[in-house]
């Protein structure tokens, strides 16, 4: 009997990691994928069920400390925006009230973040604690068995979620604490009243898709909100549904990893970005959107102003609690689907995310860990699931209660192995590590200086220079 992915999500175990997929560093394309790791996760699941009572404890005990040193030091926690919940601010200020130690967070603009940090470690200056997004740059580009302190041991770790370390870590070793939300991802979540009002229903294909953006758009509402501004939003419209690629055309994703293909001169690859592209010159992402923000989605969504965004499923309690939802919106009233980019219906899985590292040179280094520890206690876990709209989950297994509302448990389970795939920013190599540059190029695109040909050239030449960099056989 096919496994439902749900099981595996709403466990906190991210079954479909990339090591899970063949191989750290050489991943296979997201066809099969599914099916080849849910046995691990079934033995993780097992496992953990042998543990009973001893499981329990060794998950209680996790985050304890030594809160007797450290006091008066001040540590740097420096992430990109949107990375650290005020949630987990809050809680920084909880632990120095406990242990006497400063957190500084240091939250920098995302499209000069990686810049800033690469400068900073490249100079021997890194931050107590920098975050980075998990996954193959960490070796690559970040170089974390250099800059980063070995956390395989620490007493958090075996409340870690396995597959988590696995995106962390490097040969075996976990260098960082993915302290993020990877039991979901980012979906449409659309307005079910301004739907049914336009006379629009959920589309299964970009046909259907676009008839609805017309429809809605006729109605008087903007059919996408769509944040441009923060320069790394838009580029998730393609990417969340970019494991369409590789079931359309199976081991492109193998054949991109080993230098055999292009991004340039793919058909299906240019035919998602010229999708992106239409849905911003037919206005419907409406007038604003390369000065509207992320920080401003649920409360536009709640205005009723617009009719759909790409959140996470836990964004539609804010929207709902927003003052600007005059019109008493209930949560019933949101519901999430699939962005039909190049006909995707597969669900997408995306087990990486921001995570926090130690620097090496750090003179701080109990400290930090200090921190993490405490972060990673049941209480503080269970803080910011409470406290974080759109946390619902966390990869840690310390006993918490997670959040995950019916709606999410449905749509979960709507998708089973078969029709779930890997993110492409997961599975491509050197992909990632150029987000915001990939960003500004479609951005460039909306305004007409850039095509499509030409923000896929840019990816490709960009790949080659991060990959001659990391000295990758493939391509010499």
């Amino acid at each position: 009997m096919k496994k439902k992915i749900v099981s595996l999500l709403l466990t906190g175990v991210m079954a479909l990691s990339l090591a899970a997929c063949g191989g750290a560093m050489e991943p296979v394309g997201s066809a099969g994928a599914a099916s080849e790791a849910a046995p691990a996760a079934e033995e993780s699941k097992a496992e953990s069920a042998k543990g009973g009572d001893n499981t329990e404890a060794k998950a209680d005990d996790a985050g304890a400390q030594d809160s007797g040193s450290g006091a008066g030091t001040t540590i740097t926690l420096m992430a990109s925006q949107d990375w650290v919940e005020d949630s987990e601010q809050e809680l920084g200020k909880k632990f120095e009230e406990e242990t006497g130690i400063h957190v500084d967070y240091q939250i920098v603009p995302a499209d000069q973040y990686q810049d800033l940090l690469l400068t900073r470690l490249n100079n021997g200056e890194g931050p107590d604690i920098w975050g980075a997004q998990s996954g193959f740059a960490l070796s690559t580009t970040y170089n974390v068995t250099e800059n980063a302190v070995d956390l395989s041991n620490e007493d958090w770790a075996p409340a870690y979620s396995k597959f988590s370390a696995e995106q962390t870590g490097v040969d075996g070793v976990n260098y960082g604490l993915t302290y993020y939300d990877t039991t979901t991802d980012y979906y449409i979540v659309y307005n079910k009243k301004l739907f049914d009002a336009a006379g629009a229903t959920v589309p299964t294909t970009w046909s259907e898709f676009i008839s609805d953006c017309d429809k809605i758009a006729k109605s008087g509402v903007t059919p996408i909100y769509e944040p441009v501004a923060d320069g790394w939003h838009v580029l998730m419209l393609w990417t969340e549904n970019a494991q369409v690629h590789d079931k359309i055309e199976p081991g492109i994703i193998d054949k991109l990893n080993k230098n055999e293909a292009t991004f340039a001169g793919n058909a299906n690859m240019k035919k998602a970005v010229d999708q992106l592209n239409e849905l911003a010159q037919k206005g419907y992402f409406g007038d604003n959107y390369m000065s509207d923000e992320f920080a401003d989605a649920e409360g536009y969504m709640a205005s009723g102003e617009f009719a759909m965004c790409m959140l996470k499923p836990g964004a539609i309690k804010t929207i709902v609690a927003s003052d600007m939802n005059t019109a008493g919106y209930t949560e019933d009233d949101f519901g999430l689907f699939v962005l039909p980019i190049v006909d995707n219906q597969y669900l997408n899985i995306h087990p990486t995310g921001p995570s926090r590292f130690i620097y090496s040179g750090s003179k701080n280094i109990d400290a930090a860990k200090q921190y993490l520890s405490y972060i990673c206690r049941k209480e503080s876990v269970q803080y910011v699931i409470d406290n974080a709209a759109d946390v619902e989950n966390m990869p840690l297994e310390v006993g918490q209660t997670p959040e995950y509302s019916n709606m999410t448990k449905e749509f979960l389970a709507s998708y089973d192995d078969e029709h779930s795939g890997m993110v492409l920013q997961d599975v491509v190599l050197y992909f990632n590590e150029q987000w915001m540059d990939i960003n500004a190029d479609l951005a460039a695109m909306f305004i007409g200086d850039m095509t499509s040909d030409d923000v896929l050239k840019g990816i490709d030449e960009r790949r080659t220079q991060l990959a001659q960099a990391a000295g990758d056989p493939n391509w010499k």
